[in-house]
């Protein structure tokens, strides 16, 4: 009999639990982080963060723990019953914060904001979750002990200086995903030896690597086009590098201060920027197309370089 009544309870329970999913009725999440409101503050807080929410999504506002160590954006808050997902950090969120050693995104947060870690002098490394699309202007600048940038895959934008005086930095990846950048995005990491472009990016920055005094290990990729102006100024490690066939245009002072001694300029560069080769107080010799002979002498002759030709 009670085996009977067991088997009785296992089957309501069953059908229930069936009822339940088949009705499409929404049930409180167990994955989201529970918030509850402030009434002081104004945000909504969990887990030592802030929030802030509109009608449908959740940002992070900043933190209401002082003393997190390790900051992980969850993927989604639940506040009311009803679940929010955590698409974003707000512009200067953890500015100047003075606890912060690592950041991980959650699988939601497609953008961090202007500032959001500006000068998190203790953060030491970062993981974007390959689901960050958008990095704000200064969003990781100054941030004086970052070591590791993980998970870019999905970044297409990155804006004015997102990155620049992280002097701990030593080593960057940069996607084929880059649609946009900024100006000067590591300007001054003079720690960075080494920076990977991914094949498919089609061009560098403008300043991108303004002052990175220890970059001499970098290759560009047979899809880049456009090297642009002052891209790699003050890069005073560099002594040799191959430019690719696909490249098309060399902006003003791209290698300023490079200790570069040797240049082969592909056939498809269409525009000769006067200031091309200024700074370049190394450069010994320069080749050039024979077909495009007689304008680079007529450009650079001045230079008192060689200029010769295949």
């Amino acid at each position: 009999m009670k085996r009977k009544y067991y088997y009785i309870c296992l089957l309501v329970l069953c059908i229930t639990a069936f009822s339940g999913c088949a009705s499409g009725k929404d049930s409180p999440s167990t994955s989201a982080l529970q918030v509850t409101y402030n009434v002081n503050s104004g945000y909504l807080e969990g887990a030592g963060i802030s929030f802030q929410i509109d009608d449908n999504n959740a940002f992070v506002a900043g933190h209401c723990d002082m003393d997190i160590e390790e900051l992980e954006i969850p993927d989604k808050i639940n506040y009311e019953n009803k679940d929010y997902p955590v698409i974003k950090v707000m512009g200067s969120a953890f500015e100047s914060d003075t606890s912060l050693v690592s950041f991980t995104a959650g699988s939601n947060i497609t953008e961090i904001e202007d500032s959001a870690f500006y000068s998190c002098d203790t953060l030491k490394t970062i993981d974007l979750n390959n689901t960050v699309q958008k990095i704000g202007a200064d969003a990781f600048g100054s941030c004086s002990e970052l070591k590791e940038v993980k998970g870019v895959g999905a970044v297409k934008s990155i804006s004015d200086n997102a990155f620049s005086n992280c002097y701990a930095l030593e080593y960057i990846f940069i996607s084929k995903n880059v649609e946009s950048m900024g100006i000067e995005i590591f300007s001054d990491c003079e720690g960075l030896k080494e920076c990977k472009l991914e094949d498919g990016l089609t061009f560098v920055g403008q300043g991108m690597f303004t002052n990175c005094t220890k970059l001499s290990d970098i290759k560009l990729p047979g899809s880049i086009t456009t090297i642009n102006e002052e891209a790699f100024w003050g890069c005073s490690a560099i002594k040799e590098l191959e430019l690719p066939e696909s490249l098309v245009v060399i902006g003003d002072k791209a290698f300023y201060d490079t200790e570069l001694k040797t240049l082969k300029l592909p056939a498809n560069i269409t525009s000769i920027k006067f200031d091309m080769l200024d700074g370049m107080a190394d450069l010994e010799s320069i080749t050039v197309p024979s077909s495009k002979e007689d304008v680079y002498k007529e450009q650079f002759g001045e230079y008192g370089i060689d200029i010769n030709v295949y």
